[in-house]
């Protein structure tokens, strides 16, 4: 560690980890602001004139400043940019530009995700990734995990300053022990007041008044917005209310503090909750800024001692209502040696920044103005770092467990990673749920599908929200190519899925609009299931009047059921082929009738092998308005079990013709008919001519085992 000081006596000076030496502080001015990077400028000189500026560049500097109380005051941070100005009066002359090591993190831009955490387990991992460690948290009131945070094109340093003033908390740092110690803290629980005790006196400026003293106080009112109001919106309670209010907390006696700033969205939804509570959080950080605004107070003296994030006790201004402690919410600290605050006319003043040196200080080697705030009333900074926006279309990677093809939830949401996302692992941990655009979308109906895993999507985001992606499409690339090949199957459209898990089948919906080559294709890739509620019409080649077929081909079984109502088959014009290759057909009708009618032509039925078995348990009527013919080849049988068997011919005759026999029997009397001749057999043969009976054959043979009679009102024999 070099130390630049060039005798005992001198008021500051300044050391570091360069290993330039010889070095002489003329001037310095050092800006520091609760919230803030400390911006130190630093004009000095080298006696050796082949200073090289590389050896200055990124090495730790400390300006030190000796008090009257005996107190060093110490401002620390790494040499970001160093400037070589020439040779004046044999002495190089240069100017430094000193930064606390976060000032780092503005030159990191970074994009990636964090979930699940809180805000100082976020900035703890980012500070993490670049080694940094000289900081302190004294901020009570960080409890909230935040499920989804997208650090998006944003410097590391930008990430984590809004996060911070989005929840409260503010920064300043400790220079103790020539560290930039960064402390963070979000109420004035953790405040400390300034080295050296907490009194310090108000004296106006006077050249007799020697000692540290504050010369200038004064108080600043403003009127700001005495409301701030937050709304959000939670898809998973899409009705509930979760508008959060803040009131102006100041004393302020003006009439204009009901003015409200009403801003959406608030940003407090958390997962699948709307955090209340957490919005509450927000919306008093926002009014609590208003609030800092609205009362402040100013002040310049010479008491290096002024540190911002500290506080003090103003004592002795003939205003005793001043006489209260505040906390410091920012300072710029003003050195100059005594050849420069006499301003020799040989030397030349150096640009240190855009604050220039104030004219009250031209004989002093030290001064500072400072700006406060009440210790009783809560400090908190404006929101300076907008939120980042991504206001086009993003694609990102559809992804889940390892070995899923499809991951989703009750809500059909999925998970991405996006391609700039360099940590992401591709896994169901790689962003939060994304909600899915669907075309149609109502209460337990409409459109749905689920993009799956290793599919492309389009990703938008709620308001350009990073923190709030929602996916609106799908794409097609070279992994994931489209359904039909293209362009040689440019006409055809459709839907198309892919049987999961293992793929191989599909259920489709295509459509070829190939001129004369239209068709609509649809397969089910296992079982079709189709409810129709009331009517259906189906109507083939009727509109050109051309071929209009209908082919249906079921491997196993056809069922239809017609729960109420009429079945009609209509054949206008051509024939009806029914055939069954292989098997039975059955016919039932468990109650009611059967009717075949044929207007016109004939009707053939013809078993080619096997019998016909008609079972009719009630009756069967018949009528045949021609002739009935039947042709039996083998035997015909009629069994009548139970009743009488009537044939009647109106008009006509019945004539039966057999090769070998007729015979009609009834118990033991019968009538044969045979080519031998007829024989009439029964215990008692009757023959009754009501007007005349004859027989008559070239032999007649009457015969009697018992006793003959003939008798007749005249009887003959020849």
């Amino acid at each position: 560690m070099v130390e630049s000081k060039e005798h005992d006596k001198v008021i500051f000076w300044m050391s570091g980890s360069y290993s330039v030496k010889k070095l002489q502080v003329r001037r310095a001015i050092v800006k520091e602001k609760l919230g803030t990077l400390t911006d130190i400028r630093i004009e000095f000189q080298s006696s050796d004139t082949k200073v090289d500026i590389e050896d200055l560049l990124g090495q730790t500097m400390t300006l030190h400043l000796d008090t009257t109380s005996e107190i060093e005051r110490k401002f620390s941070g790494h040499c970001v940019s160093v400037e070589n100005l020439g040779l004046f009066d044999g002495y190089m002359q240069l100017v430094a530009e000193v930064r606390p090591w976060p000032w780092f993190l503005t030159q990191v831009r970074d994009n990636r995700i964090f979930q699940e955490k809180t805000t100082k387990e976020i900035i703890t991992e980012v500070f993490g990734d670049h080694g940094f460690s000289d900081y302190e948290w004294r901020a009570n009131a960080i409890t909230n995990k935040r499920n989804y945070c997208v650090q998006y094109n944003e410097t590391d340093f930008d990430f984590i300053s809004r996060l911070m003033q989005e929840e409260g908390m503010t920064y300043w740092f400790n220079y103790k022990d020539s560290k930039a110690k960064m402390v963070i803290m979000d109420d004035g629980s953790s405040m400390t007041p300034v080295e050296g005790g907490a009194d310090i006196e108000y004296r106006p400026r006077s050249d007799s008044v020697t000692g540290e003293y504050i010369a200038e106080f004064t108080q600043q009112r403003a009127v700001r917005t005495g409301k701030i109001s937050l709304d959000d919106y939670q898809f998973v309670t899409p009705k509930a209310k979760l508008e959060v209010k803040a009131q102006e907390g100041t004393t302020a006696k003006h009439k204009h503090k009901s003015y409200e700033a009403y801003d959406v969205p608030g940003r407090y939804r958390k997962g699948d909750a709307a955090d209340t509570g957490m919005g509450t959080k927000f919306a008093q950080a926002r009014q609590d800024a208003k609030d800092t605004e609205a009362m402040q107070y100013r002040g310049a003296g010479n008491v290096p001692r002024i540190a911002t994030g500290q506080t003090f006790k103003l004592t002795d201004h003939e205003a005793s209502a001043y006489n209260k402690e505040y906390l410091i919410s920012e300072a710029v600290h003003y050195l100059q040696t005594e050849s420069d605050y006499k301003q020799d006319s040989k030397r030349r003043d150096l640009d240190l920044g855009p604050d220039p040196f104030p004219e009250e200080m031209a004989g002093d080697v030290y001064n500072c103005t400072f700006g406060a705030v009440l210790k009783t009333n809560p400090f908190r900074n404006e929101r300076t770092i907008p939120w980042p926006e991504i206001p086009g279309l993003q694609t990102a990677l559809v992804v889940g467990p390892s070995g899923e093809e499809i991951h989703t939830d009750e809500h059909g949401r999925i998970k991405v990673q996006f391609h700039w996302d360099r940590d992401g692992k591709k896994n169901d941990k790689s962003s939060c749920w994304v909600r899915v655009v669907t075309p149609w979308s109502g209460k337990n109906w409409g459109m749905i599908h689920i993009p799956r895993i290793g599919q492309e999507v389009v990703i938008q985001f709620e308001d350009g929200n990073p923190d709030r992606p929602i996916c609106t499409g799908m794409l097609y690339n070279k992994d994931t190519m489209p359904p039909y090949t293209l362009p040689a199957n440019q006409t055809q459209s459709g839907i198309k899925t892919n049987s999961s898990k293992g793929g191989g089948g599909f259920n489709e919906l295509m459509f070829e609009d190939k001129k004369d080559e239209e068709l609509v294709r649809f397969q089910a890739e296992k079982d079709y299931l189709g409810i129709i509620k009331n009517n259906a019409d189906i109507t083939i080649g009727l509109e050109k009047k051309a071929e209009g077929n209908l082919t249906q081909t079921i491997h196993n079984h056809k069922t239809e059921t017609l729960l109420e109502g009429s079945h009609t088959f209509t054949v206008e014009k051509g024939d009806e082929t029914y055939t069954i290759n292989k098997g039975n057909q059955t016919l039932l009708i468990e109650e009611g009738n059967q009717t075949t009618t044929i207007g016109k032509g004939d009707q053939t039925f013809s078993i080619e092998t096997g019998s016909q078995t008609i079972e009719i348990k009630k009756d069967k009527t018949q009528t045949i308005e021609g002739k009935h013919t039947k042709t039996i080849t083998g035997n015909d049988a009629t069994t009548v079990k139970t009743g009488n068997m009537t044939v009647n011919v109106s008009a006509g005759k019945i004539e039966m013709t057999a090769a070998q026999k007729i015979e009609l029997k009834v118990g033991g009397s019968s009538i044969k008919i045979d080519p031998s001749g007829i024989t009439i057999k029964g215990p008692m043969v009757k023959i009754q001519g009501d007007a005349m009976a004859e027989m008559k054959s070239p032999l007649t043979t009457v015969k009697a085992d018992g006793m003959l009679t003939l008798k007749g009102s005249l009887t003959m024999i020849n």
